[in-house]
C-alpha cells in the first residue's frame, strides 16, 4: 500500500496526479501523471505496435508501483492504464477541440478576464498564482492593471458579455468568408470565359463539318499566300521564262 507521504511528494513534483484501481484489488492500484505533448510525440514517432505503444506510455507516466513490468502483468492492464493516461492528458479523439471550447467559454467570466489583465500588467505573476489570490487582493491588482493598461499602454478596455462576444465573433467569421466567396466566383467566371473561348475556336471547324455532311461543296480555307493571292503567281511565272523572244 502506498504511503500518504509518497502521494504528497508526487503532487509537489507534478501538476496533476491521478489514481486508478483495476478490478477492485489493491494490488492493481496505479498512480500516474498526464503525459506531455512533446513526450507523446516522441513515442508516436517510434512507430511501435499497439502493445509496445501502450507499455511505453505506462512506463513514462506511472508513478506507482515503481518499475512495474506491464509486458508481464495481467492481460489488459497496460491497455486500461494507457487509455486512462491519454484521457486525463486530453489526447483522445476530439478532446482537444472540446477542451478549447470549454476554456473559451470560461473566458466570458469576469474572474478569468481579471487574471489575464493582471498578468499582462504584472507578468512576474503567473496565471496559476493569480488565481490563488483572495478576492480582495485580486481586485486591488485589477484596479492597478486597468490604470496601467489604459493610461501607460494606451489600451482601450471593454468588458463584453457572452452575447456581445458571440456577436463579435460571428461578424469576424462572416468577414473572413467574403474573400473566399469572391475568389470562388472569380474562378467560376474565368472557367466560363475559357469554355466560351473554346466554343468559338471550334465553331468554324464544326460548321464546315456540318456543311460537308449535308452534301454541300465546302472549300477548305486557304493556307498559303499563293492560294490567298493567285495573281502573285504571274510574277513567279515570268521569272522562270527563259530564251529569246521577238
Amino acid at each position: 500500500m502506498i504511503e500518504e507521504n509518497s502521494i504528497l511528494e508526487f503532487k509537489q513534483s507534478y501538476e496533476e496526479v491521478y489514481q486508478i484501481q483495476i478490478k477492485d484489488q489493491e494490488s492493481n492500484t496505479f498512480i500516474f501523471r498526464p503525459i506531455g505533448r512533446e513526450e507523446y510525440k516522441q513515442i508516436v514517432v517510434l512507430d511501435l505496435d499497439l502493445g509496445d505503444y501502450q507499455e511505453m506510455i505506462c512506463s513514462q507516466c506511472v508513478l506507482y508501483p515503481e518499475n512495474y513490468d506491464f509486458s508481464k502483468g495481467r492481460a489488459g492492464i497496460g491497455e486500461v492504464v494507457a487509455h486512462a493516461i491519454l484521457d486525463v492528458s486530453g489526447l483522445l479523439k476530439q478532446q482537444a477541440p472540446e477542451m478549447l471550447e470549454q476554456f473559451r467559454t470560461e473566458m466570458m467570466q469576469m474572474d478569468y478576464q481579471a487574471d489575464c489583465m493582471i498578468h499582462e500588467a504584472f507578468p512576474e505573476y503567473s496565471l496559476e498564482e493569480i488565481s490563488s489570490w483572495t478576492l480582495k487582493k485580486t481586485m486591488y491588482y485589477l484596479s492597478r492593471a486597468e490604470w496601467i493598461l489604459q493610461n501607460l499602454r494606451g489600451c482601450q478596455l471593454t468588458y463584453l458579455s457572452e452575447e456581445e462576444y458571440q456577436n463579435q465573433t460571428n461578424q469576424v467569421n462572416q468577414t473572413q468568408q467574403i474573400p473566399n466567396e469572391t475568389q470562388d466566383k472569380t474562378y467560376q467566371n474565368n472557367s466560363f470565359e475559357q469554355q466560351q473561348s473554346n466554343t468559338v475556336a471550334q465553331s468554324e471547324e464544326e460548321v464546315l463539318a456540318l456543311l460537308a455532311g449535308a452534301g454541300a461543296k465546302v472549300t477548305q480555307p486557304s493556307t498559303t499566300m499563293d492560294e490567298v493571292k493567285p495573281e502573285l503567281n504571274w510574277f513567279s511565272y515570268m521569272d522562270e521564262l527563259k530564251g529569246e523572244f521577238d
